[in-house]
């Protein structure tokens, strides 16, 4: 299925390149302000300080302080991977979780920081994307009702979700081992030999839990981050003299996370079709939809780039200690 999306968004990436290609790179070659550019690359490199500094806020509940750069490197290889592989952000979270896990860092602790990190995010997230489809509506874009009521629906279960998680970890009840001991997944092996390790995970999302306020700074730091993105974008769009008011830079952010819901590798072509589409509505012609999507892809490719960069030097790395590639792969 993957492989079909990806080809049919290839597909249409190609078709809307042929007929509005050329007039959308004229307006990407008018540009880009030097100024503007270093700015936006500035703000790139704060968000994902930005996004590390709110994981090491979670960890040192844990009595866990990793270096700084560590985490800007393993969160910048969950990001490439979470843009490659369609799967709302969350493909990422695994390596990142295996990457920090160590001699110094329980894997249970690994898994519990990425899960508070990712609830922190997706928290901040879901309230703006409420926000971003009300902007729209309420300016004249159509058809964003459906959209609106799905995020309102996901806000609802993500808040319903952690009340239920909080309350049954301060019972000590337990969630995941609960679930696994009542359906008899404790009886299979693989499972059996990891209960320990999801039961200690969930001891420590209960220390996490017990410290409000250290949640609330995490919190924080997760909304400013989202502002940062929001100037980002702003930078980006005007560097190229693309539409970069307020209107604009919502359309590009709340298209932009539309096109990553589908089940498209790297939202080949959705992203593209969805600024297109989302500023063609805002009354604006084809070739400057498509100019966003262009610019905005630009975006991707450089929030992509760290990660798949670390990769590499870990790699390299790995193979200077005389590792082996399987080892290699899994460090």
């Amino acid at each position: 299925m993957l492989g079909t999306n990806f080809v049919l968004g290839a597909a249409v990436l190609a078709y809307v390149l042929h007929g509005f290609g050329s007039q959308a790179l004229g307006l990407l070659a008018r540009g880009p302000n030097p100024v503007r550019l270093a700015g936006f690359l500035l703000a790139v490199v704060a968000a994902f300080a930005g996004y590390a500094l709110r994981w090491r806020v979670v960890l040192e509940g844990l009595a866990v302080r990793p270096p700084l750069p560590s985490l800007i490197a393993y969160r910048a290889i969950g990001q490439s991977i979470s843009s490659l592989v369609p799967s709302a952000k969350l493909g990422g979270d695994p390596v990142r979780a295996l990457l920090l896990a160590g001699p110094t860092v329980p894997i249970a602790s690994a898994i519990a920081s990425v899960l508070v990190d990712r609830t922190l995010e997706m928290g901040a997230n879901a309230p703006l994307a409420v926000a971003y489809a009300t902007v729209l509506l309420r300016h004249g874009v159509s058809g964003l009702e459906r959209a609106l009521l799905t995020v309102l629906l996901a806000l609802g279960a993500l808040v319903a979700g952690v009340i239920v998680v909080v309350r049954r970890l301060r019972r000590r009840a337990g969630l995941l081992t609960a679930i696994a001991r009542s359906i008899g997944l404790d009886r299979l092996r693989g499972v059996r030999d990891r209960m320990d390790v999801l039961a200690t995970a969930e001891a420590d999302i209960e220390r996490l839990v017990r410290e409000p306020r250290r949640l609330a700074r995490a919190f924080a730091i997760g909304v400013v981050v989202d502002l940062v993105v929001l100037l980002e974008f702003h930078l980006l769009l005007s560097a190229f003299g693309l539409p970069a008011g307020p209107l604009a830079v919502v359309a590009a952010v709340f298209a932009t996370g539309a096109a990553h819901s589908l089940p498209v590798p790297a939202a080949l072509g959705a992203l593209e079709g969805a600024q297109m589409w989302l500023f063609g509505m805002l009354g604006q012609p084809p070739e400057v939809g498509l100019a966003v999507g262009l610019a905005v892809r630009a975006r991707e490719l450089v929030w992509i780039a760290p990660g798949l960069v670390c990769v590499a030097l870990r790699g390299w790395s790995g193979w200077a200690r005389g590792l082996t590639p399987e080892r290699r792969f899994w460090l």
